[in-house]
């Protein structure tokens, strides 16, 4: 209370006399000021007023009117309505000013006495340890702040059934709010009406009990759409003849599945087909095996498409088969992409054969991929060819760790190979 009328008063340069008995009985009140003086707030008849020429401010608008003056009206909305305002004396140069009231309440009598109970309200609450905790929990509700608009949602989950049953199915909040707009339709939303038909479907299509709350923080969006879509989603899938196992895995691996129309996954499945001349069974595969793949930007699938055809020289038979073998390739990064290609086709010797036989090199960490070559260069322990003695693998070249790349593949201890990553 003593927060919003500090606001208030700012809006006026001049002081603001009120009493903190009459404004905790009031909910809905209006402070009329002018430039330089205040007028007072008189009661009659049960009713206040105020006489004069005027302009009367609030909390609850900030807009402008351009009559007389773009006068400034607002109204300022506290606890619980007990006064009415009339605006038949506002005047100012002999013209009315209107104010307006949120909602009528029953009169409340206006007691002399109230201005000593809360001097002595606020003189106990002045000694009082914030250190100590209350006696009542009502204590609370009564000297803390309402509830006001927060960018975080755990300020609410104290008050909202909704939120703690979320939590409660492993839902991660923080992950909300960086999400634009999740806040602001999941807060309205009743549990056992609005979300535990979706959760109950999930469960049906497959998601496991343990992993809901993940999926659920993924993607909040899913109570945005109809159970009817949903639905069809599924049955397109079932139409399509993925089976039911491989339907549990494209959308618990992939959340953001079920928010596509049938018509875009159709298209998507579509593209992929067309481009790479897949089969039926193969695109089932593709779409089971990497399901974010499937609803990636196609912009930037072709992108790497090109990459991978025009820029690196893959044949479109074996740009096939490393889609089939490690898709994950065209969800990369292209710029980095093309830098491993080249160290192991330019630096490593690799043939585009063997890079499509061993497709792990282009997922492999540029420095990593970098350090062992190097090392087993110095060792002359780099022979790739499998044709001749001292082969080693390129996939296990980049596999494992650095102890049991030391010990399997360049047969040195981990103190020479940390010594010799000291000199690059």
């Amino acid at each position: 209370m003593s927060h919003t009328l500090s606001s208030l008063l700012g809006l006026v340069k001049s002081p603001i006399r009120y009493s903190p008995a009459v404004c905790r009985q009031a909910s809905t009140s209006v402070f009329i000021g002018k430039q330089n003086h205040l007028l007072n707030l008189t009661p009659e008849n049960g009713e206040w007023y105020c006489k004069g020429s005027v302009i009367d401010y609030s909390l609850r608008t900030s807009s402008y009117t351009k009559q007389y003056g773009r006068n400034k009206h607002t109204l300022m909305q506290l606890r619980s309505l007990s006064f009415l305002v009339s605006s038949d004396n506002l005047e100012e140069n002999d013209q009315h000013v209107s104010v307006e009231v949120v909602k009528d309440a029953s009169v409340v009598s206006y007691e002399e006495g109230d201005w000593t109970d809360e001097m002595n309200l606020i003189r106990s609450q002045e000694n009082k340890s914030v250190l100590i905790p209350p006696s009542d929990a009502s204590e609370i509700e009564v000297f803390a702040p309402e509830l006001r608009p927060s960018f975080n949602l755990a300020a609410y989950v104290n008050k909202s059934e909704t939120l703690q049953q979320l939590l409660k199915l492993g839902v991660n909040l923080s992950r909300w709010d960086s999400q634009k707009g999740v806040s602001a339709f999941i807060l309205p939303l009743n549990f056992e009406e609005n979300m535990k038909q979706y959760i109950v479907f999930l469960h049906d299509c497959g998601v496991p009990a343990d992993d809901l709350g993940r999926w659920l923080t993924l993607n909040p969006y899913i109570f945005k759409e109809k159970l009817d879509d949903l639905d069809a989603r599924i049955n397109y899938l079932k139409y399509m003849r993925f089976s039911k196992d491989q339907i549990t895995r494209l959308i618990s691996k992939n959340p953001s599945w079920l928010l596509l129309s049938t018509e875009k996954i159709d298209s998507r499945l579509g593209f992929f087909q067309e481009s790479f001349k897949l089969t039926g069974d193969e695109v089932r595969y593709l779409a089971t095996k990497r399901p974010q793949l499937i609803t990636c930007s196609t912009h930037s699938i072709k992108r790497i498409t090109f990459s991978v055809v025009e820029e690196m020289g893959f044949e479109k038979s074996e740009a096939k088969s490393l889609l089939l073998a490690k898709p994950k390739i065209w969800m990369a990064d292209g710029v980095a992409l093309l830098k491993r290609f080249d160290f192991a086709h330019n630096h490593m010797g690799l043939s585009h054969a063997m890079v499509v036989q061993f497709p792990e090199v282009l997922l492999t960490r540029d420095f990593k991929l970098k350090q062992r070559h190097c090392f087993l260069k110095l060792l002359s322990r780099d022979q790739y060819d499998s044709t001749k003695p001292n082969y080693v693998s390129p996939k296990a070249l980049v596999s494992g760790t650095d102890a049991e790349f030391c010990t399997n593949i360049a047969k040195a201890s981990v103190q020479a190979f940390n010594d010799f990553l000291k000199t690059l």
